[in-house]
């Protein structure tokens, strides 16, 4: 639920009788937030007339007399105070019915206070969360901004610009392409694929960015890159010589003729990781270059390149909707499912690292997800405070 109205409508649909299972079991999960919602239960014990009050501080709502609404809020809820002398059964009807008046009545008043106040974010509970799909911005130096379509999963450039069905995007010159650079930006719970003008294909995972130009020169062939992706970067030959593909992400660069790869470099991870599919690749920094063969990685932390032998599928996975977990580490997996499911992650407990083994579709709702995670004892609590999903591991 996301405000008391909302509360106070489920409890009326109690009282009539109408309400579902599941808006059961969200009242219920109301119930046991914290002591303040249980204490409702538990001390509302008064007179039916406390209905009265909440109908005219209903009425007097948008009435500028702040003082008489003051005065009645204190007297409506001084009335919890007395103790009813009435026989059980009844007192436990009344019980139900000043639960919903009270609830509405502390939605009301929140409601007038935060017209004199900024407004602070609702917390409630939230039942589930979809899994990311196909979301990106495209926006052109020229200006343009174009927000690309989820119903298609990616983009071609060549002479014009179009998706990869064959739909028309946006006509351009030639030209005028050479001269304009592009930025495709796919935020949390988002994924784009986007084919260069060379041919090269590139998938973009969640939170990431590719900064590179319409089309490339004849010579040179650069891209910047923020984030995580998979390439498959096609050979390209310029007066008989090979023409390398370079990316630049964090405090390095990737040079490579033709090959498939996968760079995750987001600029809040400690780590920038390459890893190798096919072909070759040198990784240079300012003070080192090193050649990856196939199964090979580099891990650069502060531009320190280190090398190491990988399976690597757990880290190209991402690309075809799937968690591959090899030893995965709990904060870890976190990382990848809170840019996958747009949420932010927070830890109850500082516990002993845990450490996940198996393969699960990233096409998942959250709480499917979850509930596989929740076989190793780790508990999980999914909130949403204003427009943020929170989640929260209990270890």
């Amino acid at each position: 639920m996301h405000s008391p109205e909302e509360i106070a409508n489920l409890f009326k649909r109690y009282l009539d009788g109408t309400l579902t299972s599941q808006e059961e079991v969200h009242l219920e999960q109301w119930r046991r937030e914290n002591e303040s919602n249980q204490a409702l239960y538990d001390r509302i014990t008064q007179r039916e007339d406390v209905f009265e009050d909440a109908l005219v501080w209903i009425a007097l709502q948008q009435d500028e007399a702040t003082q008489q609404q003051q005065d009645l809020h204190n007297r409506t809820f001084a009335k919890l105070q007395q103790q009813a002398h009435r026989h059980g059964r009844l007192r436990r009807l009344f019980v139900r019915g000043l639960a919903a008046a009270l609830v509405l009545l502390s939605g009301i008043f929140g409601y007038y206070q935060l017209q004199k106040k900024e407004p602070t974010p609702v917390e409630s509970l939230l039942a589930d969360v979809s899994p990311g799909n196909n979301k990106a911005e495209l926006q052109l130096s020229n200006g343009k901004k174009i927000m690309l379509r989820s119903d298609k999963d990616g983009i071609v450039l060549s002479e014009d610009i179009r998706y990869a069905d064959g739909t028309a995007l946006w006509d351009m010159e030639q030209a005028d392409m050479s001269q304009t650079m592009a930025t495709i930006s796919v935020p949390k719970g988002g994924k784009y694929k986007v084919v260069l003008s060379d041919g090269t294909r590139v998938w973009l995972n969640a939170d990431s960015k590719l900064h590179y130009p319409l089309a490339f020169a004849n010579d040179r062939r650069r891209v910047q890159l923020d984030g995580e992706a998979y390439f498959e970067v096609t050979q390209k030959l310029h007066n008989n010589r090979s023409i390398p593909f370079e990316v630049d992400s964090r405090d390095q660069k990737i040079r490579v003729t033709g090959t498939a790869f996968n760079i995750a470099a987001y600029p809040d991870e400690a780590q920038a990781i390459t890893t190798l599919v096919e072909g070759s690749v040198n990784i240079v920094t300012p003070t080192q270059i090193i050649r990856l063969q196939p199964g090979e990685q580099t891990i650069n932390q502060a531009g320190q390149l280190v090398k190491k032998a990988v399976d690597v599928l757990p880290f190209i996975a991402w690309k075809d909707d799937k968690f591959i977990l090899q030893d995965t580490e709990l904060r870890d997996l976190m990382r990848q499912v809170a840019r996958w499911y747009d949420l932010e992650v927070s830890y109850a407990t500082s516990g002993a690292p845990t450490y996940f083994y198996g393969e699960i579709s990233r096409n998942k709702n959250l709480t499917e997800l979850l509930h596989i995670l929740e076989k190793s004892g780790i508990k999980f609590q999914l909130r949403k405070r204003g427009e943020s999903v929170q989640l929260k591991v209990i270890q």
